[in-house]
């Protein structure tokens, strides 16, 4: 009932955020490819290692998280992660062997 109400207010902080996550979260990955091969087999484990598991994704929505609602907390921690996994999927097939 109340949950769409929030999506337009926090859809500009949300986009810089998962801009700002990917970016970190590509360029980490990208230096994995260069120390190891990745094998287009393990994309999910990898991109679920650097996705689900980094503490970059909590920080970065710190602002939703501090005095705001469990739910616009918990929206922020699960848009950023699946566009993580979506964007670290992509870059590993693209990149793996």
């Amino acid at each position: 009932m109340g949950t769409a109400s929030h999506a337009s207010g926090a859809t500009s902080p949300t986009a810089a955020a998962i801009a700002a996550v990917c970016a970190v979260l590509v360029l980490s990955s990208s230096v994995a490819p260069a120390a190891a091969k990745m094998f287009c087999g393990s994309c999910d484990d990898i991109c679920t290692a650097s996705c689900i598991y980094a503490d970059t994704i909590p920080r970065a929505c710190a602002p939703q998280c501090d005095g705001c609602s469990p739910e616009a907390c918990q929206s922020c921690l699960q848009d950023l992660r699946q566009e993580c996994l979506t964007s670290c999927g992509d870059s590993c097939r693209k990149n793996c062997t």
